[in-house]
């Protein structure tokens, strides 16, 4: 299909269909609609938070919320952190002891990215990865992400677009593939 794909900032109105898409990027497709409605409420319309809607671009097609992207400046990472692993262990009820940053200054991070099950195998993830690789090399960073080290699909489709390994991660208690794009 050649869907046409447009991009803009989210603002507080998609914070519903950001909660959805967090929850499909970590896995946690099985959320209720009370869950996933709570985590907007109490976190993605906040601006102090990493799954903020601040840090999110929404995809569009035929005017319908494909998909979106979280990303964000690594050099706010840590204190965000802070906040966001507080909200999420009062939402999800878990903590993550042990969990390093994830980004660090000098980078531009590719938190999440999910696109809604009736648009997916489009190109769309691809799409948002790309404008997510371009915002970060608009500022001049390093661009990188985090990435499970058995999801081979995931990782190819990572190096086809630039990345290379850049060492490892203990985050969400479990090893990560650090990948990165240094900026030029």
């Amino acid at each position: 299909m050649n869907d046409i794909i447009t991009f803009r900032h989210a603002t507080k109105d998609d914070a519903l269909f950001i909660a959805r898409g967090f929850h499909m990027a970590m896995l946690y497709e099985d959320a209720s609609e009370e869950q996933i409605s709570n985590f907007a409420r109490n976190i993605c319309i906040r601006e102090d938070v990493l799954y903020s809607w601040r840090n999110t671009i929404i995809a569009e097609t035929d005017n319908m919320r494909a998909g979106m992207l979280t990303a964000y400046d690594g050099r706010y990472y840590h204190d965000m952190r802070i906040q966001t692993m507080s909200l999420i262990m009062q939402h999800l009820g878990i903590e993550f002891p042990g969990m390093e940053d994830e980004a660090v200054a000098g980078e531009y991070y590719l938190d999440s990215v999910a696109v809604m099950p009736e648009y997916r195998n489009r190109g769309i993830g691809r799409k948002l990865l790309r404008k997510g690789i371009e915002n970060g090399k608009a500022l001049h960073l390093n661009v990188t992400l985090a990435v499970d080290p058995i999801n081979e699909r995931a990782k190819k489709l990572y190096r086809s677009l630039g990345f290379s390994p850049s060492g490892t991660l203990f985050i969400f208690g479990h090893d990560y593939e650090k990948l990165i794009i240094t900026a030029k």
